[in-house]
């Protein structure tokens, strides 16, 4: 996949609120583990603030399920505002281009905040029914470990 990857341009991800503006495409690199990934810069519309940075990951190798096709930060100054779930929801026209039917998100186990981002998003826990049946066990292992909730 990481040979023929295509990165697209996407010139209208923005709400009332945000847009989201590519900053880096991150070129793959198979021998490196490094997936093909857009970063987004987060600008909040009324006063052109950077706000923070949302990832795309075009992962479709079982890392998807242990690392989630989307990460992001945003500023401490500008945090308590719900841009990191509106970021994600602006998202999804790229996760559609490339064909993704279902994003994978996660955090830390202690990790509040994206707890409850992932919340606003919607998310459902990592379940059977989206992780082949040869993999789920060991995909499961690996999260506790390293103390990952994972969503969809």
């Amino acid at each position: 996949m990481t040979n023929t990857f295509q990165y697209l341009d996407f010139d209208d991800l923005s709400s009332d609120e945000i847009k989201l503006i590519i900053k880096t495409k991150d070129e793959p690199d198979e021998a490196a583990g490094i997936l093909p990934r857009y970063g987004f810069a987060i600008i909040r519309i009324a006063d052109n603030a950077e706000v923070g940075i949302v990832y795309f990951a075009a992962d479709t190798t079982r890392r998807q399920y242990l690392r989630g096709h989307l990460s992001y930060g945003i500023a401490q100054e500008y945090r308590g505002n719900g841009y990191a779930a509106k970021a994600c929801r602006l998202i999804v026209p790229v996760a559609l281009a490339h064909g993704f039917d279902r994003i994978f998100i996660g955090s830390h186990c202690n990790n509040i905040a994206s707890a409850k981002t992932i919340q606003k998003l919607g998310a459902n826990p990592l379940t059977k029914c989206v992780v082949p049946d040869f993999m789920y066990d060991e995909i499961l292992a690996q999260l506790k470990k390293d103390e990952i909730d994972m969503y969809y």
